[in-house]
């Protein structure tokens, strides 16, 4: 793969944050011995510089399609990142103590692309589940819902029957009690026939000479009889 050392190169040193740097003895390809070089990982390019102050990379080890793996060597907390193909070279590499050499294995086998897709797909499946747990539990509790409310509706429709029989029973007893203690009707009625009767015995006695001095009873709108006769002594 055919690299810009110019894009490289600034990509490298550019202000963009990286995702660890630190020192690592790196041995090199003729001679075998172990360097002290600086290392800068960015996404799944891993620069090393000669020094941390370094303006330019003298190096980039892109990784995808390889594994970072412990190793044999004479150097202590020792570890290679190899690759798939036949003929690629392998980068041996030691750390300055076993924490760092953990921290460096973990971080630059998590940094290829390849990598990534799974961690995506990953999180991708967890959401599907979530949502497929949530919609469950939506549709879990409308089914609730709908069974619960003609319960409900069927209470309510109990207790406002109740309460129509109570009301109905009470305004039957209040009808019962006005009525019970409204005054009787027999009195209006013996006092009308009372009353047609003096008129009948005035109208008798009340003729003399052949005249009558009477008037005919008139009906009153409320069920009495007003009598205008002249009650002359005599007649008594």
């Amino acid at each position: 793969m055919k690299l810009n050392e110019r894009s490289v190169a600034h990509y490298a040193t550019c202000d963009s944050p990286p995702d660890k740097t630190g020192f690592l003895f790196k041995k090199g390809e003729r001679n075998t011995a172990y360097h002290r070089r600086w290392f800068v990982l960015k996404g799944n390019m891993l620069f090393y510089f000669e020094e941390r102050d370094s303006r330019e990379p003298i190096g980039v080890i892109v990784l995808e399609g390889c594994t970072v793996e412990l190793c044999e060597s004479a150097e202590e907390f020792a570890f290679a990142i190899k690759f798939e193909c036949v003929k690629a070279r392998v980068y041996k590499m030691a750390a300055e103590n076993q924490a760092a050499m953990e921290s460096w294995v973990k971080a630059l086998s998590r940094a290829s692309f390849d990598y990534m897709r799974l961690v995506v797909k990953e999180l991708e499946r967890q959401l599907e589940e979530i949502q497929e747990a949530a919609g469950g539990g939506c549709v879990g509790a409308g089914v609730g819902g709908l069974q619960g409310r003609p319960k409900s509706s069927r209470r309510n429709q109990v207790a406002r029957s109740r309460s129509g029989a109570s009301s109905s029973s009470s305004s039957s007893s209040s009808l019962s009690s006005s009525s019970s203690s409204a005054p009787p009707m027999s009195a209006p009625l013996s006092a009308q026939k009372s009353l047609q009767k003096e008129a009948r015995r005035d109208e008798e006695c009340s003729k003399e000479n052949g005249v009558a001095w009477s008037k005919p009873p008139v009906a009153l709108a409320n069920g009495f009889v007003e009598s205008s006769c002249v009650a002359w002594e005599a007649c008594a």
